[in-house]
Order: C-alpha cells, then sequence, then structure tokens
C-alpha cells in the first residue's frame, strides 16, 4: 500500500504571501487614458467650443446698435440714454452667479453633457425673450438670464475637454483655437455675409439675436452627443464622502491651496484692464480715430489669437507657466500704452500704433487666460476639475469683468464728456493711461508674490 505524502499537492496552487495577487482597482480608482486631439472625440470637443462662441459672437458685438436704434424716441424706444452700459453689466454679474455651482454639479452629481444641454435651452429661452422684450426691464432680465446659462457652459467646455484630452497642456489650446474661431465666424457671417446674400444691413436689429437663438438650440442638442462625462466624485469610497459624492472638505481644500487662491486673485486682477478695451475701444475708433469697418479690423485681433493657441503648446515647453503670464501682463501694459499714446498722434503714426494694439491683443489674451486656465486644471486636478474651471470663470468673467467695468464707467464719466464725439485728446489719453497704470500694478504683483510652477505634468492625487 502506497504511503500517503506528509505534504499532499493543493488542488488549487497558492502563491506564497510575498507574490499574492492585488486586488484590480476600482473602477473609479483606474487611471484615466484620454483621447488625442486629432479623433472622433477631439473633434467633437472642438466643435463643442467653436458652437459655444459662434452663438455669442452672434449677438453681442452688435448689441449697442441695436440698443442703440432702439432708445429713446428711436425705433420701439424701449431704452433709455445710458442702457447699453447696463446691458454689457450683465455678462460679469452672470459670471457671479452660476459657475461654480454647475461645477460642483458636474464634479459630484450629473454628467457634464446633460448639464451644458440644459444650459443651452435655458440660453435659448432667454435669447427669445430678449427678442419679444417690450421694457427695458425684461430684456436686461432675458441678458441676465443669458449669460448665467452661458459662463457655466463654457466652463464646463473647457474641463470636459481637460478631462478628455491625453495631452490636454499640449492640446487643450488647439481645442481652445476653435472658440476665437466661432467668434470671427458669428462676426463675420453677421456683418459680411447676410448683407451680401440679403442686401441688408442686420446690425442695428434683433436679427443676430435670432441667428444666436438657433445656435443655441443647435449647440443644445449637439452637446448631446458630445463624450459621456460623468462625475469623478459619484459613489467615491470614502466615509467622509456622502452617497453623492460630494465632499465639501476636498472644495474647501481647493480654495485654501495657497497657489489655486494666488491663480483667482490674479485672474481678477488681470482681467480688469482689459474691461477698459472691451468698452470703449469700439467707440473710440468710431468716434475719435474715425475709422470705418472698425468692427472687421478688430477682428485681426482673434485671427493672430487663433494662431497663438496653436503654438502655445510649443512655447510652455520652453517657459514656465508663470513666465507665460508675465510676459501677457507686459504685452498687455505695451498695447494699452500704445492706446493712450495714439490719441495725440495724427496719422499716419497713429494708425501703425493702433494696428500694432490690436493684433498683439491675441498675443496677451492667450498667454495670460489660456495659461490660467492650463495651470488651474493642472493645480485642482481631475476629481476636482469642472469645479475649479467654474470658479475661474466666476473670477474672470465675474469678478474681473465686473470691477473692470465699474471702473471704466467711472474713469469715461470722469474724464470723457456725455458726448464722445466732442472729447479731447488730453481726455483720451488719461482715460487709457488708467488702465495702462492698473495691468503694470498687475505685472509687478504677479513677478513678486506669484508662485514658482509645479513639475510640468504633475498633478495632485485625485
Amino acid at each position: 500500500m502506497a504511503e500517503t505524502p506528509d505534504d499532499p499537492v493543493p488542488l488549487v496552487p497558492v502563491p506564497p504571501p510575498d507574490q499574492a495577487a492585488v486586488p484590480l482597482p476600482v473602477e473609479d480608482e483606474l487611471p484615466h487614458v484620454g483621447v488625442p486631439i486629432r479623433s472622433v472625440v477631439g473633434v467633437k470637443l472642438a466643435a463643442a467650443m467653436f458652437l459655444h462662441h459662434f452663438t455669442l459672437g452672434a449677438w453681442i458685438v452688435t448689441l449697442s446698435s441695436y440698443i442703440e436704434a432702439n432708445t429713446g424716441t428711436a425705433g420701439s424706444g424701449i431704452f433709455a440714454v445710458g442702457f447699453v452700459g447696463a446691458a454689457y453689466g450683465a455678462g460679469p454679474i452672470g459670471g457671479m452667479i452660476a459657475p461654480f455651482i454647475t461645477g460642483l454639479l458636474a464634479d459630484y452629481f450629473f454628467a457634464t453633457e446633460r448639464i451644458m444641454a440644459i444650459l443651452h435651452l435655458v440660453g435659448a429661452a432667454a435669447m427669445g425673450a430678449a427678442i419679444v422684450a417690450e421694457s427695458q426691464t425684461a430684456f436686461f432680465f432675458s441678458a441676465l438670464v443669458y449669460f448665467i446659462s452661458f459662463i457655466p457652459s463654457f466652463s464646463l467646455v473647457s474641463s470636459m475637454t481637460f478631462h478628455h484630452l491625453a495631452n490636454p497642456e499640449r492640446d487643450f489650446p488647439i481645442a481652445r483655437a476653435w472658440s476665437t474661431g466661432g467668434w470671427i465666424a458669428a462676426g463675420i457671417f453677421v456683418g459680411w455675409v447676410w448683407p451680401r446674400v440679403t442686401g441688408n444691413n442686420i446690425e442695428a436689429t434683433n436679427v443676430p439675436m435670432k441667428i444666436a437663438l438657433g445656435g443655441e438650440l443647435v449647440t443644445a442638442a449637439f452637446c448631446l452627443c458630445l463624450p459621456h462625462t460623468p462625475p469623478t466624485n459619484k459613489r467615491k469610497r470614502d466615509p467622509a464622502v456622502g452617497a453623492s459624492g460630494f465632499s465639501g472638505s476636498q472644495t474647501l481644500a481647493l480654495i485654501r491651496e495657497p497657489r489655486f487662491l494666488s491663480l483667482m486673485a490674479l485672474a481678477v486682477l488681470a482681467h480688469t484692464p482689459t474691461q477698459f478695451y472691451y468698452s470703449y475701444f469700439n467707440v473710440y475708433l468710431n468716434t475719435w480715430v474715425e475709422w470705418s469697418d472698425t468692427a472687421a479690423k478688430m477682428t485681426l485681433g482673434q485671427i493672430v489669437e487663433v494662431c497663438c493657441m496653436l503654438l502655445l503648446p510649443a512655447v510652455l515647453l520652453r517657459m514656465s507657466i508663470k513666465t507665460s503670464i508675465l510676459i501677457g501682463l507686459a504685452v498687455w501694459t505695451v498695447r494699452l500704452g500704445m492706446i493712450s499714446a495714439s490719441a495725440s498722434m495724427a496719422s499716419p503714426g497713429r494708425d501703425v500704433l493702433l494696428y500694432a494694439a490690436i493684433l498683439v491683443h491675441g498675443v496677451a489674451f492667450t498667454l495670460v487666460s489660456i495659461a490660467l486656465q492650463m495651470d488651474v486644471d493642472r493645480c485642482a486636478g481631475r476629481r476636482r476639475r469642472a469645479t475649479a474651471q467654474g470658479l475661474l470663470a466666476v473670477a474672470m468673467s465675474g469678478m474681473g469683468s465686473f470691477l473692470g467695468a465699474e471702473l471704466s464707467g467711472m474713469t469715461g464719466a470722469r474724464l470723457l464728456p456725455i458726448q464722445l464725439d466732442s472729447a479731447t485728446a488730453d481726455g483720451w489719453r488719461l482715460f487709457w493711461l488708467v488702465p495702462t497704470g492698473i495691468s503694470a500694478g498687475v505685472w509687478l504683483l504677479a513677478a513678486l508674490f506669484l508662485q514658482r510652477d509645479r513639475t510640468a505634468g504633475s498633478e495632485p492625487p485625485a
């Protein structure tokens, strides 16, 4: 009879303890793998960027002409003198209300593309209400609701793009350039294509708003075709996190992070002097310089902006985010100084300065605003991405723009006459020196206090 071995061979081999299989990570903890910009998903993200700014550019540029044509006894007469400033002020107010809340919803509760679709439907309804508004108050609140929906939707498409791209530091500026392309396309369509096809100039009518309404509906439908982007924090296995995935401690930790706070403060300060340009440069060229085709000439800045966005990834391989921001702020300061100097000059020297100021707009915007978006994304990490981009929208499009609009309005009231046709060279020169000084001060603060960048490619733990 055969003897039974002392150590029978087990039916299922068991590896030694130090070689035991490690359980696979749960789905929420799997590393994120993105796609290249040259892919179906990348094309969809770029198209979403394009549609977002096409809808805005279709009506916001000509809004002042529409209001002017219906002020006092002109047109429908529903607007009072000076309402243009209040109408454009709806944008910053909307920028301070919604982006942070929608960012939290996208990070913790709902899929990003569904929130965006709802926001664009709200924007379409608001645009429809503005078209049929029969009072100044109704028009203002319609515009306010529009911006409450538009500004957070753009911060969400930015966070979605960062989420899905395999190399966002290289490819995000390329996708972001399509939003500027949408703005340019809208301006060409409204200001050049439509008049030549129909024979009618529509800049002082509500037709641009009808085009924007159609664009909002198309964008809402297109959002449902975007890649599914679920909340990154949903069902997270953490006792400190509720069933929904929301963690107030995570959000507070982001807000308290020194570098994130410095970026938010810089976003507010850097976008304050730019409102002088957005609010007054067009009327300065029309009334003082007496250019023709002013709006078309100003789009040269956006064309340069697209080129700069395409080059930004290569630039950031050779310089830090801080260096990029400092160069952009320096360019902003110089260009505002050039505009100030042009007030006392005659052609052709004045035209050379003004064209140069327009062309370098894209350089300054890209090196500051787009670099801020990229560094905020790197600082926040994947799980807080939408919240961080929402907070950045509050800082740039909300607080910074509102502060700049208020300062530019007060400066204009103090240095310029009510009828800008009777303004003087000294008045315009001093007016443009104010944002020049503010921009120089922001540059100095950034140089002294903005912290050194994180190591390239680093990201805080999710």
